[in-house]
């Protein structure tokens, strides 16, 4: 047995002691029982959740049920379920363990047990921001998913995904309809691959919403009051932020969990280990970068992050309230424009000045020229510039011809009165 999983302490469970219990550092599980109820476990996860469990050795073998997770269940409903786990197994050895066993070998978990798990197992140990990810499911699951979380996952089918996407897609649009569908569709075919769940995943030929690429980028016409109100902005941090996602063009993640260790101020140079795509990269840092980052090394001290915190991740990962506030005051639709809109105004401006295609998408990251090629198609101006010169010397040309076919009729015709 993991030593994550190995009985550690016992505790008189109340709701208090159990809110109290911290998340362990080395990224573990903490495990603690319940000193009045035998069998009672309760498991604080790495990213925060907290659940009950019971466990107990049946025939020789441990076998571990989730009862549910906390506060939603209650300290008294969790010591209810376990003691009539309890009393099951009573029974049953006292009739030589004959008839219904108590303890199924295999069940189907509830969507919430799922989500755990799938967060635990698949998302800390493979995604390439492994904190971010799993902030992402947990928060979909809570915001959009709390109906269904005590659900076996068996109950759901097919037609419950549809009319959650339809009911999603009509309160809450069309991208975050999908990406909960796209979510439900990987948990599945995970549950699958590890052995929790047999059957036909409910979230699979799910027609998606269309979803028109975005081409949003600051305007030249915005850019005098953005960059205006930003120089009076109080916060530091989101000024340096947006002035950095700017001269960098990185995603915001990228920019948020920025370490020293991986930014050279000899060559100006700045290594992105583990972006969204998984291929590392270097960003050219510009002046006006290197004037930011040498001002944030005075300030951040020893701390290994550019922009650190006292979350969880020890780094700034959100600004989008600061950022909805400098926008309205710069009289700019929050809505409209988002911050991954800075990453494309850097790669607009490149294209709008001639740069290749395949420059750009070494600037930023990109592995494929057709995540590139958006860029080639935002700024109209050049776009225009070019049709209107096709166009003149289409039209000169045409009347270049004319004047001539007309030459050519009036010689013929005074050649037809001789």
């Amino acid at each position: 047995m993991s030593k994550t999983r190995t009985p550690t302490r016992k505790l008189n469970f109340t709701k208090r002691s159990l809110e109290l219990l911290p998340a362990r550092d080395d990224g573990g599980r903490l495990t603690v029982f319940d000193v009045n109820t035998a069998g009672l476990g309760f498991t604080v996860f790495p990213s925060g959740i907290r659940s009950f469990f019971h466990l107990r050795l049946v025939r020789g073998y441990p076998r571990r049920t989730t009862i549910g997770r906390f506060p939603d269940l209650t300290v008294e409903q969790a010591r209810g379920k376990a003691s009539a786990l309890n009393s099951a197994l009573a029974k049953w050895k006292l009739n030589s363990y004959e008839g219904e066993i108590p303890f199924e070998t295999r069940r189907d978990p509830n969507l919430d047990d799922l989500a755990t798990q799938y967060v635990e197992r698949q998302i800390k140990a493979h995604s390439a921001r492994p904190d971010r990810a799993a902030e992402d499911v947990e928060w979909m699951v809570e915001k959009y998913l709390t109906s269904w979380r005590n659900r076996k996952i068996g109950s759901i089918r097919k037609a419950d995904v549809i009319d959650l996407h339809e009911r999603l897609g009509r309160e809450s649009g069309k991208h975050t309809a999908n990406r909960v569908v796209q979510m439900l569709r990987a948990m599945f075919y995970w549950a699958e691959k590890a052995g929790l769940w047999h059957g036909e995943n409910p979230a699979t030929g799910i027609k998606f919403f269309h979803e028109a690429k975005r081409t949003r980028f600051l305007q030249p016409s915005e850019l005098p009051r953005f960059f205006a109100t930003l120089a009076k902005e109080k916060s530091v941090d989101l000024q340096d932020f947006v002035n950095l996602a700017l001269w960098t063009g990185a995603r915001r993640g990228d920019v948020f969990s920025m370490r020293w260790e991986n930014i050279s101020l000899d060559d100006n140079r700045w290594q992105i280990p583990h972006p969204k795509n998984r291929t590392p990269y270097s960003v050219p840092l510009t002046p006006e970068a290197i004037k930011i980052l040498k001002a944030r090394k005075r300030r951040t001290k020893d701390s290994p992050w550019v922009f650190p915190s006292r979350g969880r991740t020890g780094h700034i990962v959100s600004v989008k309230g600061a950022w909805r506030k400098l926008l309205e005051r710069a009289e700019l639709d929050d809505k409209d424009l988002r911050l991954h809109d800075l990453r494309r105004t850097l790669g607009s401006y490149q294209a709008a000045q001639g740069t290749a295609l395949n420059i750009i998408g070494k600037s930023l990251g990109h592995t494929s020229i057709a995540a590139t090629q958006i860029y080639a198609q935002l700024d109209l101006d050049p776009i225009r510039a070019s049709v209107m010169a096709a166009t003149r010397t289409i039209i000169a040309g045409s009347k270049k011809g004319l004047k001539q076919a007309k030459v050519i009729e009036l010689k013929q015709l005074r050649a037809g009165r001789q």
